[in-house]
């Protein structure tokens, strides 16, 4: 009996060691499985933030009385929301009057200073929305 405990201990001590190269191979490749989905995550959820901001913001500019910088500001607020505040926000026109007849929100947002693991590996990436509306100017009913 006490030889087959020591042959049992003796192959515990041996799987030890084993285990310790698995976990020494496999730990790497979990977690850097891990920040990459984390960081497609992050980039997704901007993405499709910015194509909302966009559409909200020109949204906001078609109907009678907004001013460019009320769009810039709602498509700011809800950039905001997902923690983006390093965005470049412009309106085309930038100045609507009464006879402007479309109007596009374009948001650019440099991605390197809104990673969280990986700013390093995506250099001068630049996430582009674009939203354009018809507005809702005009000169009235005609009889």
């Amino acid at each position: 009996m006490k030889r087959t405990q020591i042959s049992c201990s003796r192959r515990h001590t041996e799987r030890r060691g084993a285990t310790m190269v698995e976990f020494i191979f496999v730990v790497p490749i979990f977690f850097t499985v891990l920040f990459a989905g984390i960081e497609f995550a992050t980039i997704g959820t901007i993405r499709s933030t910015s194509h909302n901001a966009a559409y909200e913001g020109a949204r906001l500019l078609v109907i009678p009385g907004a001013n460019a910088q009320n769009g810039i500001d709602e498509a700011r607020r809800i950039m905001a929301v997902v923690g983006v505040d390093t965005l470049t926000v412009t309106t085309t026109p930038a100045v609507i009057r009464d006879d402007t007849t479309q109007i596009t929100v374009d948001i650019e947002i440099p991605y390197a200073q809104n990673a969280v693991f990986t700013p390093w590996f995506v250099g001068n990436r630049i996430l582009r929305s674009t939203c354009t509306l018809k507005t809702e100017r005009y000169e009235g009913l005609t009889p």
